[in-house]
């Protein structure tokens, strides 16, 4: 009887063996192969375009956890020969004076380790955060030919060293606004965040394409409300225009003010929740940007 036990066991690890020799044989076979590459490179290319035009993946972005534009050479310098090889082939051309303009829009996130929703197969099965979500936005406004800057310091950075506990993310996200503020002369505010609501409540479909729903956040205790109601208002109207329903609305808070009273452009999204993809995220902050493009083209910033 023990014998039998013995020889079972003995049977089960040879089998545990053979098939991890197998896995490992068949993952290092299929990315040497050139049909899996293109595969790869064709994947990511579909899984990120908006009107005819190809953007390179953010789930490469995100998993390099680069603070950095995608045309930046440290993107080819700091990655593996496969992806080196998306990158370059899909870069998207850019036009050089974007990145020579000084940003009008400062871009943050208060809460800057809030994710996304990442399925169990995914590209390099990288957690999407809200800072991955303000580097599509920047890519989408300098389509646009709209500069902005993203906040690269972390707010746990700053917490740590002022020994403050996470409800002083505001603290802190206020103290970098105010340093960025002293470079540039900043005319829109944007904070990104993510809702803790389910799929249901923050998936929108249009077309057979799918978004993840905004919910804008105001503060009304504060000197600049009229003038950010009134910039909200714009956007939460102009989404619902031509995405009737993408929009979940205005929720007014009276206890907090989201350094709001910085800035008359200043805006709290609540972009999505933990069940949305980064490609849904991708797609409602394309829409974002083109209704910000409206806003600058149509004076709204200077009044």
């Amino acid at each position: 009887m023990r014998k039998s036990i013995v020889k079972d066991r003995v049977f089960k690890i040879i089998i545990i063996f053979c098939l991890l020799i197998f896995f490992i044989y068949g993952y290092f076979t299929l990315v040497n192969r050139t049909d899996f590459n293109d595969f790869l490179v064709f994947s990511i290319n579909n899984r990120f375009k908006n009107n005819n035009e190809s953007i390179v993946s953010k789930m490469i972005y995100s998993s390099l956890n680069k603070i950095v534009s995608f045309n930046d050479n440290i993107i080819k310098n700091e990655i593996d020969p496969i992806i080196e090889n998306i990158v370059s082939e899909n870069i998207i051309d850019k036009n050089e004076t974007i990145y020579k303009t000084e940003p009008i829009i400062y871009i943050y996130n208060t809460h800057d380790t809030e994710s996304y929703y990442l399925p169990f197969v995914s590209d390099y099965s990288i957690k999407p955060t809200v800072k991955l979500a303000s580097y599509i936005l920047k890519d989408h406004l300098n389509d646009f030919n709209i500069s902005s800057y993203v906040e690269t310091k972390t707010i746990s950075s700053y917490l740590k060293k002022n020994n403050l506990g996470y409800l002083g993310s505001y603290e802190a996200s206020r103290y970098y606004m105010k340093e960025a503020s002293k470079e540039y002369n900043f005319k829109i505010y944007i904070d990104i965040h993510r809702d803790s609501l389910k799929y249901d409540k923050t998936l929108y479909k249009k077309d057979n394409k799918k978004y993840a729903k905004v919910l804008f956040v105001l503060a009304k205790k504060n000197k600049n409300y009229k003038y950010n109601l009134k910039f909200i208002n714009y956007i939460n109207n102009k989404l619902n225009k031509n995405y009737n329903g993408l929009s979940r609305g205005i929720l007014e808070r009276n206890d907090v003010i989201f350094n709001q009273d910085i800035s008359k452009n200043a805006i709290l999204l609540e972009l999505g929740g933990v069940d949305n993809t980064i490609e849904e995220i991708n797609n409602t902050l394309y829409v974002i940007a083109s209704v910000l493009n409206e806003y600058i083209n149509e004076g709204m910033i200077n009044e």
